[in-house]
């Protein structure tokens, strides 16, 4: 069931776990996630409240330095189980909510809550995983996570044009309860041996392992540069697809399964391919072409390019994320792995705080293509220093794959 035959016995039992949790998860991403900044906009939000509304999933990492240092010496699993089980709850208050200044408020209070899950994910994946399947497993939980985000963004983007736009009261509180169930299923998963990790009692031990480490530093660099290019357009889709191209909730919610459909389909092969070719070799390559998502967007007069943008963005976004965590996770000790997470994740958080608000200045001042332009023009310089990025040796691992345990 779900290909767990690819794998060992005791990674299958994880990855069977993690699987089924993902298709939750993705439900309720297709239902929630997906159409926040749109619901935004219906409800009446500002072009700075749906910055914020995009901005913040990812500037609620710049907390998780924090999270990284209280999770070291507990239990990994429960610190993912019960951020997110909470995070998800809030969205069952949407029924009441008309207001856009509280939607917004919502969206920033479940952001940081799913923030405090990232350091522990992290550590969970890299203990559960061998390394030598890592790359599959993660590729096919998330290839059935966006099969289910296809059908329920597809379903919900009819559904949320039903009832003169008032469906949304309805739709979000049954994602939240998909949300919820998928951090049930996600709490049994079990590490086999769990060690406490003393190195993350002081956050400059974090800052110490990362500063000597000269070839992660000019990795992070490149990748928050391309990073933040790619945040300067986000909060713009959403106003380019209403403002600009005048679109229905029905069509941009095909559009969101074009992007799941084909993101899902690329999770069969980049799973293969980061094994096989290794990530920060791929990532170079992804980076060039995620160039083409802004720019696509910048040229449309029709739907025609955002079809091509949304097919692409499906594929290389979706190997950008599983190539930069495969890269770190290689990269790092086991013992360090949540606190170099924290760094990174409180990076995207840094950009995620700065990037979208600097695309909604720039959209206010120049407009939303010459913006869509720049933000282009800055992945292709991260992208370009990523070329010079020189990797370590992968570091052999002792492993043993029947037992899902790892030694450093």
């Amino acid at each position: 069931m779900f290909l767990g035959k690819k794998f060992p016995y005791y990674t299958r039992i994880a990855y069977f776990y993690d699987v089924r949790s993902g298709i939750f998860f993705g439900i309720f991403n297709g239902l929630v996630v997906f159409f926040a900044p749109i619901i935004g906009l219906r409800m009446g939000a500002t072009s700075l409240e749906v910055a914020v509304i995009t901005a913040a999933p990812t500037a609620c990492f710049l907390l998780t330095l924090i999270w990284a240092k209280l999770c070291g010496n507990g239990k990994k699993v429960l610190w993912v189980v019960f951020p997110t089980f909470f995070s998800r709850s809030l969205y069952l208050a949407v029924f009441f909510v008309k207001n856009p200044l509280i939607f917004t408020s919502i969206v920033v209070c479940a952001a940081i809550l799913e923030s405090m899950a990232m350091p522990a994910y992290s550590s969970v994946m890299k203990e559960v995983y061998h390394e030598n399947y890592r790359g599959k497993a993660m590729g096919y939980v998330r290839f059935f996570c966006n099969m289910s985000t296809v059908v329920a963004s597809f379903a919900g983007g009819y559904l949320l044009d039903l009832g003169n736009g008032t469906f949304y009261r309805f739709i979000f509180p049954v994602g939240a309860v998909f949300g919820m169930t998928s951090s049930l299923l996600f709490r049994k998963i079990k590490i086999r041996r769990e060690t406490k990790i003393n190195a993350l009692e002081r956050l400059s031990v974090i800052i110490h392992e990362f500063g000597k480490n000269n070839h992660l530093k000019y990795f992070t660099m490149s990748f928050f540069i391309a990073g933040f290019g790619y945040l300067i357009g986000v909060p713009l889709y959403p106003l380019f697809l209403v403002d600009e191209l005048s679109l229905s909730n029905t069509i941009i919610g095909y559009l969101g399964s074009i992007t799941a459909l084909s993101g899902s389909i690329s999770f069969f092969f980049w799973g293969h391919l980061i094994d096989r070719f290794k990530p920060l070799n791929l990532l170079k390559v992804i980076m060039l072409i995620a160039v083409a998502i802004p720019f696509l967007y910048a040229i449309s007069h029709h739907i025609y390019p955002i079809f091509f943008a949304a097919v692409i963005s499906g594929v290389i976004m979706n190997g950008w994320d599983l190539c930069w965590y495969n890269h770190i996770i290689q990269e790092v000790k086991r013992e360090h792995t949540p606190g170099i997470f924290g760094i990174q994740y409180s990076l995207i958080g840094i950009r995620g705080l700065t990037a979208p608000f600097i695309g909604t200045m720039l959209y206010q001042h120049i407009g939303i293509r010459l913006t869509l332009i720049i933000s282009a023009c800055v992945i292709m310089t991260g992208g370009a220093l990523m070329l010079f990025c020189k990797k370590k040796a992968y570091a052999a691992k002792i492993q043993v794959a029947s037992m899902g345990v790892q030694t450093d």
